[in-house]
């Protein structure tokens, strides 16, 4: 009976957990997007937990490799890029998936044929980017500020450099996966605790089946 007890208080527990993660997700998980980066960046912590679109059209390049992580367990690989915004100023991006990858290293080799003087424009489709909006982490923004220092971007030139990070390492289907993960384990916990209290009831209306082999 304590085990059938203990386990309808896990189930219930997981349930509450379930409703948390839903309730402050639910923006990433129902949620469209909010607004552009340029309109995000400036007041971006109003924007938290809600998606951000960009279309990129130039890149500078990768300048930080970092390991995704969740609960301290390594979960993959993100990559951070330099974008040349069409404004002019420069911002950082993040990416995990082989495709974006791809892309972003394709357009790099695009940009800098542009800017050698190869190419009259850059031949590259843009592409639209999805994604929140953050503060770097404190190595990553390192990279960043040596890789602009490497390129002689700096303020005093005029350049325009923002700081705030569009994270697009996470979908909408990743998110859906977590609180289908939680969600699972207050389901098994009902079945087993349904399970175990039949069981229990019949051993009560019928004892001797304690003493028959299991």
């Amino acid at each position: 009976m304590k085990g059938t007890i203990r386990l309808a208080v896990i189930s219930v527990l997981c349930l509450l957990l379930f409703g948390t993660c839903t309730f402050f997700l639910r923006n990433l998980l129902f949620g469209g997007v909010k607004a552009t980066y340029e309109q995000a960046e400036p007041n971006y912590s109003e924007y938290k937990d809600q998606w951000i679109s960009y279309d990129v059209i130039a890149c500078l390049g990768c300048y930080a490799e970092g390991t995704e992580s969740y609960n301290f367990i390594p979960t993959g690989h993100e990559y951070y890029y330099m974008i040349w915004m069409a404004d002019g100023s420069i911002m950082p991006i993040s990416v995990s998936k082989k495709a974006d990858r791809e892309y972003l290293d394709a357009l790099t080799e695009a940009t800098y044929d542009y800017v050698d003087g190869k190419t009259k424009m850059i031949e590259m489709e843009p592409r639209t980017f999805l994604g929140t909006v953050k503060t770097q982490e404190s190595e990553a923004a390192q990279y960043y500020n040596e890789a602009l220092r490497y390129m002689e971007i700096y303020e005093s030139d005029g350049w325009v450099v923002r700081n705030v990070l569009l994270d697009c390492t996470q979908t909408r289907t990743s998110y859906l996966l977590l609180c289908g993960g939680v969600m699972m384990i207050p389901i098994l916990g009902i079945v087993i605790t349904i399970t175990t209290a039949k069981k229990e009831k019949r051993k009560l209306d019928n004892p001797t089946m304690e003493y028959l082999p299991k």
